[in-house]
């Protein structure tokens, strides 16, 4: 009553090989263009719908150059946190000794008067 069919689906492609695809990266290049000067905030553009990709790159480069210099601004102001913290201690610590000694002195003064 049924008969079999023919198989209609082309079977699926082999996967490139390693070397097949180290041959393809070979071929890509990155195609913007250099930024001559480091954008600042004065000689940014304004981007518009017409901007050119050009000006675009030059913003994002800007925006990454700014967080870069935000990131090593915080990662100084951490490490200036803490080695403020440090002194901190080491102050309190030569503080307490001179009360310590101070007290010290006042209690023999204080003997030595009363005899």
């Amino acid at each position: 009553m049924f008969r079999k069919a023919k198989q209609t689906i082309a079977p699926l492609p082999k996967p490139p090989t390693e070397a097949q695809m180290l041959e393809d990266l070979q071929l890509f290049h990155e195609t913007r263009s250099t930024v001559s000067q480091p954008a600042s905030k004065e000689n940014l553009p304004t981007l518009t719908e017409e901007s050119t990709m050009d000006e675009w790159w030059k913003v994002y480069d800007a925006s990454v150059q700014q967080h870069e210099q935000f990131f090593d601004q915080k990662t100084n102001a951490l490490e200036l946190k803490q080695s403020l913290q440090e002194m901190r201690s080491e102050l309190q610590a030569v503080c307490d000794k001179l009360m310590a000694e101070i007290e010290q002195d006042l209690g023999r003064l204080a003997a030595t008067m009363s005899e």
